[in-house]
């Protein structure tokens, strides 16, 4: 075995020595169909460093993604050591092909079974050639069946992955400085009557939010950044079928964004959605498990308008509003609540699911055992392709473990039609380089194709659990600890309801305050940072309450027993505004109403309250302005009302007790006469 070896590696060797230094550009036929990237941009592009680096590093800047007969694995590696070229070497082995996705996992963790196919002899670093951009080459050339035996390529025996481990290490032996597995993809178009793998790529638009408690939007630096490595990817590979999940509150980031950059980056975002699926969803990340409180029965309906309208706004495109991506915890009873909603479609992650006994992954939809009239149907969220998604510093690296990963899972059953999920999680961080290799190794493959969603529950037959009988599956039962704030939630809503009545529907300010409260909700944040959205929602109705204004309490003197009591409201608001202004007194009567809607469209509105006096005197006359449902109280005022008008009877009672007084002292006079004349002298 080990004479053969060397008898193979020898010529082998020979093609890793004396390459002539390639430009941009120049990589071989097979190397461009792959995608392979002329130069180390982005992170994982590390070119050769020099000596006296701080640590020895190894990435894969780009490499051949799929390898037919005849053609060859080019690696182009970025080498970074601490010792000079000539005092480090480097060998690339090739393993025997894995034979399941358990194998695969294990080449991922460094674990190579058996002994290798093929072991170049080790080359000084020195003695490699490197293209224009830093980058070492190295090219594996693979034999072609149909033509005569060349000791100078692999020997395939049959399609599948092999994987492929370059290593680092100081020259004349010892352990590796760095090392790296990567995999050949060996492979043939489909034979007649077989399928490509149909592979539905979720790529979530999302940044942490934007909007802050006080209502400014803050979309950093790095959000942005990411955002656009993202959108520039998707948008270079318009013809691969996939998913966009974009959260609706940064889509608005963008839009409203100061920076020209962001806004472009919308428009680019819009124009490559033509042949994608744009996945709808709430406003924000949040937890349904949270909203099953009956205080925030209305929450859920908010969220999924108010992101369907945001979208539908910014990409100018169709949502669709019947498949739900469980980007977060589900239970029952959350995919009860958005059968309401008239979501019957489901992506759930794996682990998320019961077990099922299958021998090859499952690639097909099934349904959801929940206690509906119609079962939802669901396409599983493969846990190990989502897992090619996680933060890593070589994302060329990442990418084509994606691709080769594709590639075992078609291997199960390459006669039959499947789909699988592809998921990344919310909080990866997009890049260019991970993106360009996996939308390049999918376009030019022939045994993955990019799908929508739409297409993987419409061209894939379900999976069954016998004969004719579908493939049922449940839900883990999962624990969750309600942190929502339900009634001050409630609370908020229910305030906002009533500012709303005070102003236009057309108002920006409608909307910038229900998105407070729905961000409030969001799923990534802490129970002090919801406090702080629900406490800038109130700030914010309060400051606009207080641009409108009652008069101050004064005297008011009515001379007559009816009469008018002029209130003045000034407004300070560069928008109109609609309450109901209430009078109320024990001791005056309204004939026309104590209140009226009142429409503030200028400064100063005056209103005129028709009064009758019940009494003279002094009393309270009590004012209140309030917003037309009468739930939010705008100001109240009160006046002291003097009434100097004396009633009817109260003239008649003093006529008469006149008459009395003017008759008793008549009479008192005539006697006081009559008496001085009967005095004798």
């Amino acid at each position: 075995m080990r004479w053969r070896q060397a008898l193979l590696a020898a010529p082998l060797a020979a093609v890793l020595l004396g390459l002539p230094a390639q430009g941009a550009g120049t990589l071989d036929p097979p190397a461009a169909r792959a995608g392979a990237q002329p130069s180390s941009e982005g992170r994982g592009g590390a070119g050769r460093g020099p000596a006296g680096a701080t640590e020895n590093r190894l990435q894969l800047a780009s490499q051949t993604s799929w390898v037919g007969p005849g053609e060859e694995l080019v690696l182009r590696l970025g080498v970074a050591t601490v010792k000079p070229p000539e005092e480090v070497e480097l060998a690339v082995a090739v393993y025997r092909r894995v034979r399941n996705r358990t194998d695969f996992a294990q080449t991922l963790e460094g674990r190579l079974r058996d002994v290798p196919l093929t072991v170049t002899p080790p080359t000084l670093l020195s003695e490699l050639a490197t293209d224009a951009a830093g980058a070492v080459v190295v090219r594996l050339p693979v034999q072609d069946p149909a033509q005569p035996p060349d000791r100078t390529r692999l020997r395939l025996g049959e399609e599948g992955v092999y994987p492929v481990r370059v290593e680092v290490r100081n020259a004349g032996g010892g352990p590796a400085v760095a090392a790296l597995v990567t995999h050949l993809v060996y492979t043939t178009p489909p034979k007649e009557g077989g399928f490509p793998l149909k592979v539905a790529l979720v790529l979530p638009v999302h940044a942490p939010p934007a909007l802050q408690p006080d209502g400014k939007r803050e979309l950093s630096a790095q959000a942005a950044d990411e955002l656009a490595e993202l959108v520039d990817a998707v948008r270079a590979y318009p013809l691969v079928p996939l998913n966009l999940l974009p959260t609706p509150e940064t889509l608005d980031a963008l839009e409203t964004s100061a920076a020209d950059a962001n806004r472009e980056t919308l428009a680019e975002l819009a124009a490559s959605t033509a042949g994608r699926q744009v996945v709808g969803g709430t406003y924000v990340p949040v937890d349904l498990r949270d909203i099953a409180d009956s205080r925030l029965d209305t929450e859920r309906s908010a969220q999924l308008d108010h992101g369907t309208r945001a979208i539908e706004r910014t990409l100018g495109t169709r949502v669709d509003t019947r498949t739900w991506v469980a980007a977060e915890p589900l239970d029952e009873e959350a995919v009860l609540q958005l059968r309401q909603q008239q979501l019957d479609r489901f992506v759930i992650p794996e682990a998320a699911m019961e077990p099922v006994d299958v021998t090859v992954t499952l690639a097909q939809p099934f349904e959801l055992d929940v206690s509906a009239v119609r079962r939802p149907q669901v396409l599983a969220a493969d846990r190990g392709l989502s897992s090619h998604f996680a933060r890593t510093d070589d994302p060329v690296l990442a990418a084509h473990r994606l691709l080769a990963d594709l590639a075992v899972v078609y291997g199960d059953s390459p006669s039959r039609s499947r789909v699988v999920v592809a998921m990344a999680p919310r909080s990866w961080d997009p890049t260019k380089a991970f993106l360009d290799a996996v939308l390049a190794g999918i376009s030019t493959s022939a045994i993955v194709a990019g799908s929508t969603l739409d297409a993987g529950f419409a061209d894939v037959r379900p999976a069954t659990a016998g004969t004719n009988t579908p493939l049922v599956r449940r839900l883990v039962p999962s624990v969750n600890a309600a942190s929502l704030p339900a009634g001050a939630i409630s609370r908020a809503r229910g305030r906002l309801a009533g500012f709303s009545s005070i102003i236009e529907a057309a108002n920006p300010l409608d909307d910038a305050l229900e998105e407070l409260v729905l961000v409030a909700q969001g799923a990534e944040l802490r129970p002090a940072q919801r406090a702080r959205y629900l406490s800038g929602m109130n700030a914010t109705i309060d400051s606009q309450i207080g641009l409108i204004q009652v008069p101050p309490n004064r005297s008011i003197t009515l001379t007559a027993r009816t009469g008018e009591i002029p209130i003045t409201i000034l407004s300070r608001a560069p928008y109109p505004v609609h309450v109901q202004l209430e009078v109320d007194s024990e001791k005056l009567e309204f004939p026309k109403g104590a209140g009226r809607e009142v429409n503030l469209t200028r400064r100063n509105t005056t209103e005129r309250f028709s009064v009758r006096a019940r009494t003279s005197g002094t009393f309270p006359l009590r004012l209140r302005l309030v917003s037309p449902d009468g739930t939010v109280v705008l100001g109240r005022s009160r006046f002291t009302v003097r009434s100097t008008a004396a009633s009817g009877m109260g003239i008649l009672l003093s006529a008469g007790a006149g008459a009395f007084l003017l008759a008793w002292w008549a009479r008192h006079h005539a006697r006081g006469r009559r008496n001085r004349r009967l005095v004798p002298v």
